[in-house]
């Protein structure tokens, strides 16, 4: 077997209306329905999860007040990550808020779509960190070094958890999939007469 290998993106930025809307999300999260279904198992200390409070349930459900008010925001944002890798549009296929206390986590797991991502709403240095497993390099974890505010998106396929909360902050993040459709137009016109590389 033979490993062509490509640059695979994982973007993380700055998402510039944080301050803009922090108070507002975090208000109406507070308020939403959360669920508790299989999201305590602390029995397999290496898999199992232990979420706080989550709403994955309903992550297609676009009518949620707080999911109303900031998909506008980030479907912005989002479209600059679109015209930033050559697509041309970006459609956000199910988005939930995820709260960690102390001992929380999110055992390994991967997620459909072709990109998924996270908005650290509430978040300090202190909170367990996205952890990542690039599927060609399988003996090698990467963290990621986000700040409170950050967005970060990378494709569903790759293997990634949150590691254990060990303090009593509380750490909230918005958990979304995306599809980005179509290329940018001017992308084939580019790429035409580039020299071609033999990546085997």
């Amino acid at each position: 077997m033979k490993n062509l290998k490509l640059n695979t993106p994982c973007l993380l930025d700055e998402f510039k209306e944080h301050s803009n809307v922090k108070d507002t999300l975090v208000s109406l999260i507070k308020d939403a329905k959360s669920e508790n279904m299989g999201w305590n198992n602390k029995t397999n200390e290496s898999y199992g999860d232990n979420i706080d409070r989550i709403d994955w349930n309903d992550s297609l459900n676009y009518e949620r007040p707080w999911v109303k008010y900031i998909k506008p925001y980030l479907e912005k944002q989002l479209n600059k990550y679109a015209n930033y890798l050559g697509y041309s549009d970006v459609i956000i296929k199910g988005i939930w808020f995820q709260q960690y206390n102390k001992n929380g986590k999110h055992g390994w797991h991967i997620h459909g779509e072709n990109y998924t991502g996270v908005y650290y709403v509430t978040f300090n240095n202190k909170c367990g960190k996205t952890e990542l497993i690039d599927p060609l390099l399988q003996d090698k974890k990467f963290t990621i070094n986000a700040n409170e505010g950050d967005i970060v998106i990378f494709p569903s396929f790759v293997i990634h958890r949150a590691s254990k909360q060990t303090t009593n902050d509380i750490k909230l993040i918005i958990s979304f999939n995306i599809e980005f459709k179509d290329i940018d137009p001017l992308l084939p016109h580019k790429i035409d007469n580039l020299q071609s590389e033999r990546i085997w």
